[in-house]
C-alpha cells in the first residue's frame, strides 16, 4: 500500500513536429535519472543535464541562440545521431553512465514520419526514407547503441506487429505506446493481446475523463504493462498529474524538464 512518486522524465533534446527546420526528425530526447534516490535527486539530475546540453551545443554549434522547442528541450540545427551523441556526451560530461545514473529516452513520435500512400517512413530533414522493416532496426539500433529505458512510438500508430517485435527484443526497456494506445482501454486491450506494448502512455485529457483514465490505467496495471502519466504535447502547469502518476502507480511522470 505504499505509494511512491514517479521517476521523472523530461524533454532535453526536441525536434520533428515540436520545433523548427534544422532540427532533427526525432521528436523528443529525453532524461531520466534512473539512479536517483529521491525525487529531489532526481528533478536536479534532469536540471543538470539539461544544463550541460546547452554547453555542449554552444561548442559545437557556437550560432547556437539557445532556441527551444515547445517543451522545453534544446532544438539545435543537427540530424538525428548528432542529436544522440550531444546528449550522451553530456551525461559523461558530468559524470554519470548512461542505464546508471542516467538514461535517455526517445519519442519517435513515428507516425509523423509514416506515409500511408507509399507505405514507407519519411525523414525529410534528414534525407533518407526506412521501410517498416528498416524502420524497425533504425529503432532498435537507438535503443541498443544508447541503452535506452523508454522508447516510445517508435513505428506507426497502426503497426501492432511491429511494436510485438520491439517488445519482444527489448524487454528491459519501456516499449511505449501513446499514438498506439491513445489512453483507450478497448485499444490497449489489443495491444495488450498482440504484445504490442510493456508501457503505455496515460494522458487524462486524451482519455477524456478521470473515470475513463483509470479504467485505462486498471487495465494496464493487471496486465503488467507499466504506465506513464504525462502531459500532453507542450508545456504544462498541470500540477495535478503529479498526483494521477503517484495514484496510478506511474513508474514515470513525462513532464517538461525545466517546468
Amino acid at each position: 500500500n505504499e505509494y511512491r512518486f514517479p521517476i521523472p522524465i523530461g524533454n532535453i533534446l526536441g525536434g520533428g513536429a515540436h520545433a523548427g527546420p534544422g532540427t532533427p526528425d526525432i521528436q523528443e530526447i529525453l532524461i531520466s535519472a534512473t539512479g536517483a534516490k529521491t525525487i529531489k535527486d532526481a528533478i536536479e539530475t534532469n536540471f543538470k543535464v539539461h544544463k550541460e546540453l546547452r554547453n555542449v551545443i554552444e561548442k559545437v554549434d557556437p550560432s547556437f541562440t539557445n532556441g527551444r522547442g515547445d517543451e522545453g528541450g534544446w532544438a539545435p540545427k543537427c540530424d538525428n545521431e548528432k542529436a544522440l551523441e550531444l546528449c550522451a556526451k553530456s551525461c559523461e560530461n558530468l559524470g554519470y553512465t548512461l542505464g546508471k545514473e542516467v538514461s535517455l529516452g526517445v519519442d519517435f513520435a513515428s507516425s509523423t514520419q509514416w506515409d500511408e500512400k507509399k507505405q514507407i517512413y519519411i525523414y525529410g530533414r534528414a534525407g533518407f526514407e526506412n521501410t517498416p522493416e528498416e524502420q524497425i532496426e533504425f529503432a532498435a539500433n537507438i535503443i541498443e547503441k544508447y541503452k535506452l529505458i523508454y522508447a516510445e512510438d517508435a513505428v506507426h500508430e497502426e503497426a501492432f506487429d511491429d511494436m510485438s517485435e520491439l517488445t519482444s527484443k527489448f524487454p528491459k526497456t519501456m516499449i511505449t505506446g501513446d499514438d498506439l494506445t491513445v489512453t483507450n482501454k478497448v485499444i490497449l486491450k489489443k495491444a495488450i493481446e498482440n504484445k504490442s506494448c510493456n508501457a503505455a502512455i496515460l494522458k487524462v485529457n486524451q482519455a477524456g475523463s478521470l473515470y475513463d483514465a483509470l479504467e485505462f490505467a486498471k487495465t494496464a496495471r493487471s496486465n503488467d504493462i507499466k504506465l506513464i502519466t504525462s502531459h500532453c504535447s507542450g508545456e504544462s502547469i498541470d500540477s495535478q498529474i503529479s498526483h494521477i502518476g503517484i495514484g496510478t502507480g506511474s513508474k514515470m511522470l513525462k513532464v517538461g524538464v525545466v517546468g
